[in-house]
């Protein structure tokens, strides 16, 4: 518990746009973490980190990875690929460099002879810019609630005339936040000033009605996240009460929402048939428990769901 203080204590201190990157790095991570999760992989070598398939495929320029075998130990290796030779009419290169993040790497591999080499999807493009794109839109709406938040409270500020008086309003304040009652000479907070005003005045910053507004803020940021998830497959409900939508409707949004999980399961079952067969192994890949369980459930409501029209949430 006294580490955690710590490092809770040392964010304190950080500067606002140091606060700013480790926020926006942690709701980057987030969202890697949720797209990383779609394939479970299972059979390949012992030394190979399947986790970094995805990692690799999300995040490399090339957005692709490949194993091949280092011939010194013997092992399969795990890499980003990158070009290593011509291109072919169709812009694909015809031999490819595996690197890891280690150092390590092989040059002019042809994939299907001696490597493997796995797309993130068929336009062999990364996800960086849907990844970096929602991280900015999550971070600018935490940073208007936090902002909207600071302004829809009602802060007084107290002008007084005389440190005595200074020093019962503070003390006041330290009762008010403990729930204690204060009492206070009748000469200090009620004295007249020398121009018939009180000795106090009270500024009052903020505007509480200005609390409504987070409401917007918070539907906009369930709709950025209703948004991200449905374009990877994932369905997304939400607190708040939403339009009503036909089942056929629903199904159109669906239909459309695992196109692209599809499309990149099935070059991950590409990669690993030509892996199974430089490799000699028995590898497989399929969808994780949870878009197993989102993909199932979606076949079952498309076989059934035409029969009736009626009108539904969502």
């Amino acid at each position: 518990m006294r580490d955690i203080r710590f490092f809770f204590e040392g964010f304190r201190f950080l500067k606002p746009e140091q606060k700013k990157f480790i926020r926006e790095n942690q709701i980057f991570i987030n969202l890697l973490l949720f797209l990383s999760s779609m394939f479970e992989y299972e059979g390949f070598a012992e030394e190979i980190n399947t986790d970094f398939i995805e990692f690799y495929n999300i995040m490399s320029p090339r957005a692709a990875c490949g194993v091949f075998l280092n011939k010194k130990t013997k092992k399969e290796v795990l890499g980003y690929a990158t070009d290593g030779g011509m291109l072919d009419d169709y812009g694909i290169p015809s031999m490819f460099n595996i690197n890891t993040l280690g150092m390590s790497h092989a040059e002019r591999l042809v994939d299907g002879v001696n490597a493997a080499i796995c797309w993130n999807n068929k336009t062999h493009t990364s996800d960086m810019i849907q990844l970096s794109r929602y991280t900015e839109l999550f971070n600018l709406v935490d940073t208007a609630q936090k902002c909207l938040i600071r302004y829809a409270r009602l802060f007084p500020v107290f002008e007084v005339e005389d440190e005595k008086t200074k020093q019962q309003i503070q003390e006041a304040l330290k009762n008010a936040d403990n729930g204690e009652p204060f009492t206070y000479v009748s000469k200090g907070l009620s004295k007249i000033g020398n121009d018939g005003e009180p000795a106090m005045k009270v500024l009052k910053l903020g505007d509480i009605s200005a609390i409504d507004k987070i409401q917007y803020l918070s539907t906009y940021h369930n709709d950025l996240l209703r948004r991200f998830f449905t374009m990877y497959g994932m369905s997304y409900s939400q607190s708040m009460k939403q339009a009503q939508q036909s089942i056929e409707e629903i199904h159109s949004d669906m239909n459309v929402s695992w196109i692209i999980p599809n499309d990149r399961l099935k070059e991950r079952q590409k990669f690993v048939d030509k892996y199974n067969k430089v490799f000699k192994h028995n590898a497989t890949v399929r969808y994780s428990d949870a878009w197993l369980k989102a993909y199932n459930k979606f076949l079952n409501e498309m076989e059934g769901g035409k029969e009736n029209d009626e009108e539904v949430e969502y």
